[in-house]
C-alpha cells in the first residue's frame, strides 16, 4: 500500500510543481483582495484533485495491465487512490491555513465563524466531488471522466439559475444548519469510504 501512495506521489510531482507558480500568483492576488478564502480553494481543490491526475497518468501507461501481475490485491490499488487524496487533503490543509490566517489577521477581513462554515463547506464538498468522479474515472478512463468533470462544474450553475426563484434563500438554510456544519467533513469522509467500495467493485470487474 505504501509503495503504491509513494508511486503515486512520484509520478504526480511535476504536475504539482507546475501548479505551485499558478498558487504563488493567486496568492499575490489573495493579499492584493484581502480575500485568503480564494488561496484556501485553490490549494485545496488542486491538491486533493491529484489523486485523479494519478489515475490519469497510469491509464496512459497502462499501468493497471502490470499491476495486475504483482501480488497486490485489486481492492489495494483502488484504495491507495483514496488514500492518496485524503493525505493531499491534510497536506492542503496545513498549507493553507496558516496563510489564510495571517491574510485575515492582517487585513479587517476576519470572522472566525463565517470562515469556519466555508472552511467545513468547501472541505466537505472536495470529498464528496471525489467520491462523485473517482468511480467514473475508474469505470470510463480519463477521457470521459474529464467530460463529466466539466459538465459538473456548469450543469449545477445552470439549474441554480433556472430554478433559484423555487430555492430557498441558501444564506438562510446555510444558517439554520451551522450548528450541525461541525459533522459535514466526517460526512463526506463517510460518503467518500461507500465511493471507494463502488470503485473497487467496478475496477474488480474490470478486465485488463
Amino acid at each position: 500500500m505504501v509503495g503504491l501512495i509513494l508511486k503515486d506521489l512520484m509520478s504526480i510531482q511535476r504536475q504539482i510543481k507546475a501548479q505551485a507558480f499558478m498558487l504563488i500568483f493567486f496568492l499575490f492576488i489573495s493579499i492584493f483582495m484581502q480575500q485568503g478564502l480564494i488561496l484556501f480553494t485553490l490549494i485545496i481543490f488542486i491538491v486533493t484533485f491529484q489523486a485523479i491526475t494519478a489515475l490519469t497518468y497510469d491509464e496512459q501507461s497502462n499501468w493497471d495491465k502490470y499491476a495486475n501481475t504483482l501480488p497486490i490485491s485489486k481492492g489495494d490499488i483502488i484504495l491507495s487512490k483514496y488514500i492518496l487524496s485524503v493525505l493531499l487533503m491534510l497536506f492542503g490543509l496545513i498549507l493553507a491555513l496558516p496563510i489564510v490566517f495571517i491574510i485575515h489577521r492582517f487585513t479587517n477581513n476576519w470572522a472566525s465563524a463565517e470562515f469556519f462554515l466555508t472552511f467545513n463547506l468547501l472541505v466537505t464538498l472536495a470529498f464528496c466531488m471525489l467520491a462523485l468522479l473517482l468511480p467514473i474515472y475508474i469505470k470510463f478512463g480519463s477521457i470521459k471522466g474529464r467530460m463529466f468533470l466539466i459538465a459538473l462544474c456548469f450543469i449545477p450553475s445552470i439549474l441554480f439559475n433556472l430554478l433559484k426563484e423555487y430555492l430557498p434563500d441558501i444564506t438562510l438554510t446555510l444558517s439554520n444548519l451551522k450548528q450541525y456544519m461541525f459533522f459535514a467533513p466526517f460526512a463526506g469522509l463517510l460518503i467518500l469510504w461507500l465511493s471507494s467500495l463502488i470503485s473497487t467493485a467496478i475496477y474488480q470487474r474490470k478486465e485488463f
